[in-house]
């Protein structure tokens, strides 16, 4: 009598524990970046994991770095073009799919013209991409600032 209790709570508790784990993966909003555009850290903590990355919901701080390889022949050992942090505040909706990206760029001058003034696209859920500007540490800090100081 004491195992087929046992048993039944051990079901029982398999089923909510399975249940809770389905509706938080179906609930969950994630985004994605490319080889180039890489997440770094949602709301400062460090992303671990490859793509795509998993949102909570609501205001996201997010920051991403930009980095690639640059070679035109065979023989060259080619180019590392590399941002600093990059960052961007998202408004997360439950059961959304982000996906960013940069616009084409071609050669190293496109890159660096990017890093200059660096706009990425953004799609939800698959819909048209919309460019969205990102800010270095210095201009995020200080568009915090501005805020604390207007409130």
């Amino acid at each position: 009598m004491r195992t087929t209790l046992f048993s039944k709570i051990l079901v029982g508790a398999s089923f909510i524990i399975s249940t809770m784990t389905i509706s938080m993966t179906t609930t969950a909003a994630t985004l994605k970046g490319t080889e180039t555009l890489n997440v770094v850290s949602i709301n400062g903590q460090a992303i671990k994991t490859i793509k795509p990355v998993q949102l909570p919901e609501g205001k996201v701080l997010v920051e991403v770095r930009y980095q690639d390889l640059f070679s035109y022949r065979a023989d060259d050992n080619g180019t590392w073009i590399k941002s600093e942090p990059l960052f961007f505040i998202l408004d997360v909706a439950t059961q959304s799919d982000y996906q960013i990206s940069t616009p084409e760029l071609a050669s190293e001058a496109d890159a660096k013209r990017f890093i200059n003034n660096p706009r990425i696209q953004l799609s939800v859920d698959g819909t048209t991409p919309q460019l969205l500007a990102l800010q270095n540490n210095r201009q995020l800090m200080a568009g915090l600032l501005l805020s604390h100081a207007a409130k």
